[in-house]
């Protein structure tokens, strides 16, 4: 998908804005609670259980209060492990400058991992938008509230600490959710910030350009983030703030896949497999899928790697059939090549100067994204090179993370809501918590590896309020051996916390 864009506090005035947002929540909340109640149940109940949460709480409690972080599955841990090492910004005077100490060496965090319904990219590619914004609402209920679920038994449990602000560490969930999350907030009449992570991604794309030097610029997010047009609308809104006055091509690749073969969902991937042989339950690139074909007639450029059961196929030697991708790298080989074609067909654009890593899971393969785009570079058919003169000698890799990490600082130090002193109301400075089914579910409605199947995941309608998953603690017996090496490799930081609330909280029972 292509578009192409055109040139491009004092303490009084806090209080006033305080009062000023009081205010407009008053009359929000006013005009909104009929309107949720009528429309949308899901919202309804969050608003209200969340007025409850927080009745009474002065504004000197809620500064105390952690900083909340969702993702659909592992992925944003690569937001949180910016945020953790973020040093931007002078912690005294708050300057744009950093002072040899982490921004929010003070805050502590709560972490959720909905796990039980990713990827959220598939929703809208089958036309189940309201669902997944009920899935977004529930999980930004989930941390404004105080109850979590218990490991052993899914037993309700109170104790958990509310969130002083959202960090929405999905691509998708921003682009679907965020402004339903901002109305659940504002009818609850509270000034709780919900920062998202596309304009973060915009603003990183925007700013590796030389001006006056045009540019191609490609997204690749999870199919749901492409169709709601966010990224370019961004790039867009970005490049006119810098006034940049060169020719900017976007270009996007809906990474179909991806996110949840990094996580391991069951309908895109197989760790372990024992053969080759296709599986009847893929559901990812193929080349009778629609959504995602393989193209055989480009077969070679694709460059899989069909050691070691990393593809699926029928047949021998040079003649496969009923080809199926078993790899995280393969599933990046395919879409930044699918992007490459996309860019070759499309003539004469300019050459690609930086790619967004739309999904926060794509950083963990960081270093897979760059070998591949050098691949694809340096790949020649007839002794020509095929896409080389699409592509700069060097393509910078957008991590929404540091932006993101940054708009959040700004948020809390303008709303004077940055914790001045070490400690908080947990008992660890991190928390974190995944989905997954309920216990007692129909075992119809599960896959081999005791998750939601494919058909009951996405064949769930809108509206209701009750939740067939729940909130517990990560646990090895939630994430799988290979998930935790994963974030205990690439996400050290994350890592550290993570360790310390599964050694020390009594919330890991």
């Amino acid at each position: 998908m292509q578009s192409t864009l055109g040139p491009g506090l004092t303490l009084d005035r806090l209080e006033t804005k305080r009062m000023l947002i009081k205010w407009i929540g008053t009359v929000l909340l006013l005009l909104t609670s009929t309107q949720l109640s009528a429309q949308d149940p899901v919202k309804r109940a969050a608003s209200d259980e969340v007025t409850a949460t927080y009745e009474g709480v002065r504004t000197s409690q809620i500064k105390k209060y952690p900083i909340g972080v969702f993702d659909s599955g592992t992925g944003g841990l690569t937001i949180l492990e910016q945020i953790l090492k973020s040093d931007g910004f002078n912690n005294r005077t708050h300057h744009p400058l950093g002072d040899g100490k982490t921004d929010f060496e003070k805050e502590s965090f709560i972490f959720l991992a909905d796990q039980a319904n990713m990827p959220y990219g598939n929703y809208p590619v089958i036309r189940k938008e309201q669902f997944l914004d009920d899935l977004i609402v529930k999980d930004a209920d989930f941390l404004m509230g105080k109850d979590y679920f218990s490991l052993s038994g899914q037993k309700r449990q109170w104790g958990k600490t509310p969130v002083k602000a959202i960090v929405i560490a999905c691509n998708t969930a921003t682009a679907y959710g965020q402004a339903d999350i901002e109305q659940v907030v504002a009818a609850a009449g509270l000034d709780i910030k919900v920062i998202g992570v596309i304009d973060a991604g915009a603003k990183g794309a925007i700013e590796v350009l030389a001006e006056g030097e045009d540019a191609s610029i490609a997204v690749v997010p999870t199919k749901g983030t492409v169709l709601s047009g966010a990224y370019p609308e961004a790039i867009k809104t970005n490049a006119a703030q810098k006034k940049l006055n060169q020719k900017i091509t976007v270009f996007q690749q809906g990474a179909f896949g991806l996110a949840g073969s990094i996580d391991g969902a069951r309908e895109f991937i197989q760790n372990g497999k024992k053969d080759n042989s296709p599986r009847g339950d893929y559901r990812g690139p193929s080349p009778g899928n629609e959504e995602a074909p393989i193209d055989l007639a480009i077969l070679r450029r694709y460059g899989f790697d069909f050691t070691g059961n990393r593809m699926l196929f029928n047949g021998t030697g040079q003649v496969r059939t009923d080809i199926q991708l078993n790899s995280v790298e393969n599933y990046i080989a395919y879409h930044l090549t699918t992007l490459m074609e996309q860019m070759r067909q499309a003539g004469e654009a300019p050459p690609l100067k930086s790619v967004v890593m739309g999904c926060t899971h794509f950083p963990f393969y960081q270093e897979a994204f760059a070998d591949e785009l050098r691949r694809l570079r340096n790949y020649k058919e007839n002794g020509e090179y095929v896409y080389r003169r699409f592509m700069a000698e060097e393509i910078k890799l957008i991590d929404p993370a540091f932006f993101t990490a940054r708009e959040l600082y700004e948020s809390l130090a303008e709303d004077e809501r940055l914790n001045s002193r070490a400690g908080n109301s947990q008992r660890t400075r991190g928390e974190f918590y995944v989905t997954v089914p309920s216990e007692g579910l129909n075992s119809k409605n599960l896959n081999d590896v005791g998750g939601f199947n494919y058909d009951f995941k996405y064949g769930r309608l809108s509206g209701e309020v009750n939740s067939d998953f729940r909130a517990v603690p990560f646990d090895e017996s939630n994430l799988g051996a290979v998930v935790l090496k994963r974030l205990q490799n690439r996400v050290p930081t994350v890592w550290s916390l993570l360790s310390e609330f599964r050694d020390k909280s009594d919330k890991v029972k």
